[in-house]
């Protein structure tokens, strides 16, 4: 009874609405960034199709020709970029075509005015613990049994990593550091919940937790957050396992690859550092510095986990928010040689890498140390976000999407890493050489991408966006995750190697390619799944977009 009237109440204030594609048709397409753009923005929508074209494209008064074909790409026989960049608004557009036009797109000062409310809106459906959104019930009080010791630990708060019910800290201590930085009150509210948790991660001086529950909770039943009736050995709906990092492979039956806790506890001790707590940081980089290596999250049912592979970026950035809490010149010489261990960014340019292996995929704490340093070492930090910078931007000219980042698990981490990563270059350099490409990383997002989706839930509202996520919100309560973003696109590869339960049609069959692959269906957990780090990313790269 209690479910039902849980359920009931989460009916009343959240109603699915799905913003449907339109029927695909015979072409041609044109694809924009559906939230908008501001008004100094490069605008540049791409009209894809089947036949080669000619002629004219309108944007309000603004009329210009379609330019060069682009060549084939994707599930696309030609492309063209319609570059409307001399549109400034305000106002409400579209990009017509003969017969086709765009769905409708603000251009303006305030164009994406709406979009962090709904991110954090996002961030409160996933908190977990005794201070849950309003009208939200309490769950996982319960919360935790070490794994290892037996023992009780209070590990109840943060938020529930994605869809599923369990809590990864190598997310959500970055989730809690990133919006610390955003310039927005209701996201430092939002931290706050987070960092209490981060907090009691470190009970002991040589105890870290790195894991709160496992994927036990992928077994029957499916329920909400507050129904819990996951067993982790102490019955259904019992205390769930906390996993501290130990500094080497876990796993009772499947390992993962961890060689040490610097890189949960150095991040750990940026986000203390930033909220004020010292005396908690100072501990944690401790440990961080007595234990080099990473620590991966841990697999129990099924092989995969979160593998980082480096911990140099999360060390500088624990002792840079040292340096800058104490002014004590150690931290400060330390995240220098923290600086050059991690250099720049090695996931940069390829094809493919790990599942999480280079996360946060962009080194905040580059950024967060140039200011403090000389000349020198200014542009050797500012040359580390350059060469990633370049790698990227070789593969994006490649073709006419600017799309330059890998289609793996999480591509949209990716693109939002490398957008923010040219922000952040430009800040400290006054070199805009990457701007429009930055532009369009951001564009891909909301809906300039092949399938003409946005790949934030329910954002814009009543656009074409994700609409039928991977989440339990979505498939038990009929409730819209609105604001969470989603996994994005993976490669045919990835894509034909798992497992998925039946679909219904693919809306978006006519938009598939070997180049990637996306479903806006409840079955594809792999590019339709919502997640915190994804979410928090973006809210971050549209808060630092004009700053």
């Amino acid at each position: 009874m209690r479910t039902v009237v849980a359920v009931a109440s989460l009916l009343a204030v959240g109603l699915v609405v799905r913003a449907q594609p339109p029927e695909p048709g015979a072409g041609p397409w044109i694809r924009v960034n559906q939230v908008g753009y501001l008004p100094g923005d490069p605008k540049v929508a791409l009209l894809s199709g089947p036949e080669p074209l000619s002629g004219t494209f309108q944007v309000g008064d603004f009329t210009a020709e379609i330019g060069p074909d682009q060549g084939a790409w994707g599930p696309f026989a030609h492309n063209y970029r319609l570059d409307f960049s001399a549109v400034r608004g305000p106002g409400r557009f579209r990009v017509r075509f003969g017969a086709v036009e765009s769905p409708e797109f603000a251009v303006g000062p305030d164009a994406y005015a709406r979009v962090p409310d709904a991110l954090l809106g996002f961030m409160r459906l996933q908190r977990c613990g005794d201070d849950p959104a309003p009208g939200e019930p309490k769950c996982h009080l319960q919360d935790a049994i070490d794994e290892f010791t037996g023992e009780k630990v209070d590990l109840v708060g943060g938020w529930h990593d994605a869809a599923d019910r369990l809590k990864h800290m190598i997310t959500t201590s970055y989730c809690v550091g990133a919006l610390r930085l955003v310039d927005d009150e209701a996201a430092r509210a939002e931290a706050r919940h987070g960092a209490a948790l981060v907090k009691k991660l470190h009970p002991k001086p040589d105890v870290i937790y790195v894991q709160i529950g496992d994927d036990r909770d992928h077994r029957p039943p499916q329920t909400l957050w507050h129904d819990d009736q996951s067993d982790y050995g102490h019955g259904p709906g019992g205390p769930r396992s906390a996993w501290p990092a130990t500094g080497k492979p876990e796993g009772p039956r499947y390992k993962n690859a961890s060689t040490g806790k610097a890189s949960i506890a150095g991040r750990c001790a940026a986000v203390m550092a930033l909220m004020g707590d010292v005396e908690t940081a100072r501990s944690m980089y401790k440990l961080g510095e007595e234990n080099p290596g990473v620590a991966m999250s841990v697999p129990v049912l099924a092989p995969h986990y979160y593998g980082e592979s480096t911990a140099w970026d999360d060390m500088e950035w624990g002792a840079v928010e040292l340096y800058r809490a104490t002014k004590e010149p150690e931290f400060l010489a330390a995240a220098v040689a923290f600086a050059d261990k991690a250099g720049d960014n090695a996931w940069m340019g390829r094809d493919a890498h790990g599942h999480y292996e280079f996360f946060p995929y962009v080194n905040l704490a580059h950024w967060r140390l140039h200011d403090l340093v000389g000349a020198d070492v200014q542009a050797r930090l500012a040359g580390y976000y350059r060469a990633g910078l370049e790698r990227i931007r070789e593969r994006a000219l490649e073709n006419p999407y600017r799309v330059g980042t890998p289609m793996v698990w999480c591509s949209t981490n990716d693109a939002i890493a490398f957008a923010t990563q040219a922000r952040l270059y430009e800040a400290m350099t006054g070199d805009a050489r990457f701007r429009g490409l930055a532009t369009e990383a951001r564009d891909w997002i909301f809906g300039r991408n092949p399938w003409g989706v946005s790949f934030v839930v329910g954002v814009p509202e009543g656009g074409v966006a994700s609409s039928r996520p991977h989440h339990m919100f979505y498939r038990i309560a009929h409730r819209l995750p609105v604001g969470g973003l989603v996994d994005g696109p993976v490669t045919k590869e990835i894509n034909d190697s798992l497992k998925f339960s039946p679909f219904g049609e693919d809306r978006l069959a006519p938009f598939q390619s070997d180049f990637a692959v996306f479903h806006d269906d409840d079955a594809d957990f792999s590019t339709n799944e919502p997640i915190i780090d994804g979410t928090v990313s973006l809210l971050l790269l549209l808060d630092l977009w004009d700053r």
